[in-house]
This record gives C-alpha cells, sequence and structure tokens, in this order.
C-alpha cells in the first residue's frame, strides 16, 4: 500500500482549530495502514472564485492565475483525497467551495480525472460559544 497516497485538505481559516486537527488525526491513521499523507491547507493561499468563463472547457486549464492550479495537481497526483472544512450556517466554508467549483470544472474538461478515485468530505460543526 505504500505507493498509494491520501491528500487531506483543509479548508479552515483556523491554525490548529477543529478541522485542522480532525483531518491531521485521521492522516495519521492512513499513515498507521501504510499510505503517503499529504496535508494541505487552503489558509494563506489564494483561491479566488469560479468566474464561469468556461475557459477550462476550451483550453483545458483555469483563466484564474492564482493557487488552485497547485493544489489540484496535487489532487490529481492523490489516489485518495479527503475535503475537510468547518460548517458555516449550513454550507462549508467559502475557500472550500471556491476549490471545490475550480477543480471540478477542471476535472471535467481534463477527462473527468477525479473519476475512480476515492475520496470524501468531513465537515466539522460544533455548538457554543
Amino acid at each position: 500500500m505504500a505507493d498509494l497516497t491520501v491528500v487531506g485538505v483543509s479548508g479552515s481559516p483556523r491554525a490548529g482549530g477543529n478541522t485542522e486537527t480532525l483531518l491531521r488525526h485521521t492522516l495519521e491513521v492512513c499513515e498507521a495502514e501504510g499510505l503517503r499523507t499529504e496535508f494541505i491547507s487552503l489558509r494563506g493561499l489564494r483561491i479566488e472564485p469560479c468566474r464561469a468563463c468556461r475557459t477550462c472547457m476550451r483550453e483545458k486549464k483555469c483563466a484564474v492565475d492564482d493557487d488552485v492550479a497547485w493544489v489540484f495537481s496535487r489532487l490529481v497526483a492523490a489516489d485518495g483525497i479527503i475535503l475537510a472544512a468547518p460548517v458555516y450556517f449550513s454550507g462549508t466554508a467559502g475557500q472550500m467551495k471556491c476549490l471545490i467549483d475550480r477543480v471540478g470544472y477542471l476535472s471535467i474538461a481534463q477527462g473527468r480525472v477525479f473519476e475512480r478515485k476515492v475520496g470524501g468530505p468531513m465537515a466539522v460543526a460544533r455548538r457554543g460559544p
């Protein structure tokens, strides 16, 4: 199993918060099972929203020049993907939503590169102050 890599992406703006803690723990469990892991935090990265320009469909790359291309390359190289984000007002944090929209379109444009990959979401929510 050592040839397999799981990439965990944290969409939380908070360093060391619940989302990052849970994702890092999950990646440790993956490592204990013999998988390689990579942790990516969207915090500090420039992830802009999709412009719906459809350039990706024509040119097979996004027209927006930010950090999405790098994250996308790491996700394409991975065998498994975990997208972890806090829940804000019944939805995912904004940066993660922007990433999902953009890499989703890029995946379609490049031949559905995420098909047959193992993956899942990790939603982190809490109540109270």
